[in-house]
Formats: structure tokens, C-alpha cells, sequence
């Protein structure tokens, strides 16, 4: 069955804006479906930007693995690929 799109923005929201939940099981969170982890990364790397992904690294709702994994699939086409100031 394919990931439900509405699910990978809950998903990403959840976990970079407001931090109520994590893409891995840790901090009592169980985390999101495996299946679901690559494409919630995509989405965020590709609606999030940079300001917004480190504060969730700062806030510790993702690790810094999953924060490197993130930016790794950001793109020049990327709307909202640009360096924080």
C-alpha cells in the first residue's frame, strides 16, 4: 500500500514544528512507520527550511543523523534551499 500523502505532512509537522513525535522510537515516542520514515524526510527536506530544521535539531526532536539525513535530500530546485542568516 502507498504512503498516504496527508499522513507524510502530519508526519513532518509533527515532528519538526511542533515536536510530538519522532521519526525513530526514542524519547518515549514510538516513532513513525518504517515505511513511511524515507518519504517524511523528502517532505521535510523539501518544505522545511534550514532555521526550521536545525531548531528541531536544537530542541532534540530529531537526532542529528536524521538532521543530516534530511538536508541531504535538499535540492537547488527546492523552493526553501536556502542557508539560514
Amino acid at each position: 500500500m502507498a504512503n498516504l500523502p496527508f499522513l507524510l505532512s502530519t508526519y513532518a509537522r509533527n515532528i519538526t514544528m511542533f515536536g510530538n513525535e519522532r521519526l525513530t522510537p526514542r524519547d518515549d515516542f514510538k516513532g513513525v512507520p518504517e515505511s513511511y520514515r524515507p518519504d517524511v524526510q523528502s517532505y521535510a527536506a523539501r518544505n522545511y527550511d534550514y532555521d526550521e530544521l536545525d531548531r528541531a535539531l536544537d530542541k532534540g526532536w530529531i537526532s542529528r543523523q536524521e538532521h543530516d539525513d534530511i538536508m541531504a535530500l535538499k535540492t537547488e530546485a527546492d523552493p526553501i534551499n536556502k542557508l539560514a542568516t
